[in-house]
């Protein structure tokens, strides 16, 4: 339990305060794994994220969300153009300084070894934190996965967990860290509605903290619901981009994954309906 006379400032339960993410893309070029004669994923792209801003990222499989995911993370480094972070080149950024402000949340998970879920999300922690005692950090570990409705199962080993269990344990690690940039790639796999809908809670909430998200998915109404903004590739280089009115169109939504969608307005509400019985 976190000691209340401890010299350290406690962990908060929202992105860094008052240090808002963001991210300015300049003439971005991905090719497949990087590779200078990799297919290419994405050509010329220039767009700027802005703290508040709660971006998904669509597209049909095998169009660069993932590559684009990793390299916005620097982890991989564009085939041409350029990435800055508050204004600073990411190249530019020194490992740990880079992890206070972006945290990336992968698709897929390696879990070899007996860890449970508590120490999975504290290994977020100890590195960034060291000036935190042990019992602070599961402490906060133990706070995180109790917001994404985990928290019963903190000492469980994570090989035990389902799909979906596990998946909110990776998103409980990923604000832990408290980097102000979150970077998810598919975060509401495995998800029940009732999750998915506590998943959207959590990312609105990290956004009216002054925190940016992206987050790669495929439900176009969760899409839509979660969106002020929308980053759709088409799987040929290009991209459209703009706030989630301009994008989240039937038309685009069609030629980019080549099968009709149709929607229906209502107010604000937009509902999408994909004809997979007659595709294009």
């Amino acid at each position: 339990m976190t000691s209340q006379t401890s010299a350290h400032p406690k962990f908060d339960a929202a992105p860094n305060k008052g240090v808002g993410a963001s991210l300015r893309l300049e003439n971005l070029h991905l090719n497949a794994g990087g590779k200078p004669d990799g297919r290419m994923l994405i050509g010329e792209l220039s767009l700027s994220m802005n703290p508040g801003e709660r971006w998904v990222l669509l597209g049909p499989n095998g169009a660069g969300k993932s590559t684009l995911l990793v390299a916005l993370a620097g982890l991989l480094s564009p085939n041409a153009g350029c990435i800055l972070m508050q204004g600073r080149q990411l190249t530019d950024w020194p490992g740990e300084a880079l992890a206070k402000q972006r945290a990336w949340c992968p698709q897929f998970w390696l879990d070899p070894f007996p860890v449970s879920a508590w120490e999975t999300v504290a290994c977020a922690l100890f590195a960034l934190h060291p000036e935190h005692s042990a019992n602070e950090v599961e402490g906060h570990a133990r706070r995180w996965l109790t917001e994404f409705d985990v928290g019963h199962l903190a000492d469980t080993d994570v090989r035990m967990l389902s799909g979906g269990e596990r998946q909110r344990v990776a998103l409980a690690t990923a604000c832990a860290q408290g980097a102000p940039l979150l970077l998810l790639d598919e975060p509401s796999s495995h998800l029940d509605w009732s999750h998915q809908a506590l998943l959207q809670a959590r990312l609105k909430a990290w956004a009216a903290d002054g925190g940016t998200v992206l987050a790669a998915v495929h439900d176009l109404n969760l899409a839509w619901t979660l969106a002020t903004h929308a980053l759709l590739l088409d799987g040929k280089g290009g991209a459209v981009h703009g706030t989630r009115d301009e994008v989240l169109r039937a038309d685009a939504l069609s030629a980019a994954y080549g099968v009709p969608v149709s929607l229906r307005e209502e107010n604000d509400a937009r509902w999408f309906r994909v004809d997979l019985e007659n595709p294009t």
